[in-house]
């Protein structure tokens, strides 16, 4: 991987809104960093992790999602930002404090082709769906997942299409994996060496969740049926890979405890300086 390119804090933000607003219809969109990391990553090597994308008016939020998830990915690849210098101490700084929006600073979560609710019948996926819909969660389909479904067969195979269509999905190269060594890091994991095409599938899905920096969700393995695959193995991924893997269940939990912190910190701003709460409070 070619050496990255140091720059500032300013310098990443310009190049991320420059890079969002030549894509058609996000002409008006911003896009800056989010976190700079303690460390950098194990995996990878990048200092600063995620983005804030804020839609211009008449944005097609859709397209904007999906060019902000391959500039997120081309921007790792090329940039750190520089060393923070230490700024002179200020005397008797005045207090600011902003409410958190309703968008939880989370990463994006990652639905397998196993969660696609074409019936709508799975009661955790409907509630990370509804947060989705009220702007609470990014949550897309992984690429090789979106795939799966399209082309399923059997009774149900035409609702599930119908479903995955509506799914924002991310895009998947297997050269990425397969060139940095992830494909077979992660097969060794889950299978020692895939025999199949669905063992094969679940390696192409980690390998997306890692790179994308996501949370999968799933209910692949973990089970008396199967106990190892995907969720089985989770522990052993997220060693190697510092990758979030999560029964659907569990996202919900996870998700929940969130808002339960935004809506807290959101409170005592309140208090602090007499702002009004949003509407969505204690509502998500």
């Amino acid at each position: 991987m070619p050496e990255r390119k140091i720059v500032s804090p300013s310098q990443l933000n310009a190049w991320l809104t420059a890079q969002i607003q030549e894509v058609d219809g996000c002409r008006d969109c911003d896009l800056t960093w989010k976190y700079r990391l303690r460390e950098p990553q194990k995996h990878g090597g990048c200092n600063w992790s995620e983005l804030n994308l804020r839609y211009g008016e008449g944005t097609d939020h859709d397209t904007a999602v999906k060019a902000a998830l391959t500039i997120e990915r081309e921007a790792f690849k090329q940039f750190n930002l520089e060393p923070e210098s230490s700024p002179p101490p200020l005397a008797a700084p005045e207090f600011k404090a902003n409410m958190l929006p309703r968008l939880l600073r989370v990463p994006t979560f990652h639905l397998d082709a196993n969660l696609i609710n074409a019936r709508r019948n799975l009661d955790a996926v409907n509630c990370m769906e509804h947060w989705r819909d009220t702007g609470v969660i990014l949550l897309v389909m992984a690429g090789i997942a979106h795939e799966e479904a399209q082309a399923g067969a059997g009774g149900n195979a035409e609702a599930r299409k119908r479903k995955a269509a509506g799914h924002i999905y991310t895009i998947n190269d297997d050269g990425d994996a397969k060139a940095d060594d992830t494909y077979a890091r992660v097969e060794a994991i889950l299978w020692g060496r895939a025999t199949d095409r669905n063992q094969a599938h679940d390696v192409e899905v980690v390998c997306e969740a890692i790179k994308w920096h996501a949370i999968l969700v799933t209910r692949d393995g973990g089970s008396k049926e199967q106990p190892a695959g995907i969720l089985g193995n989770r522990d052993r991924l997220r060693e190697q890979f510092d990758v979030r893997i999560l029964r659907p269940e569990e996202a919900v939990e996870f998700i929940r405890g969130k808002l339960a912190e935004r809506d807290e910190f959101n409170a005592q701003v309140a208090a602090l300086t007499s702002a009004p709460l949003p509407e969505w409070t204690r509502r998500d």
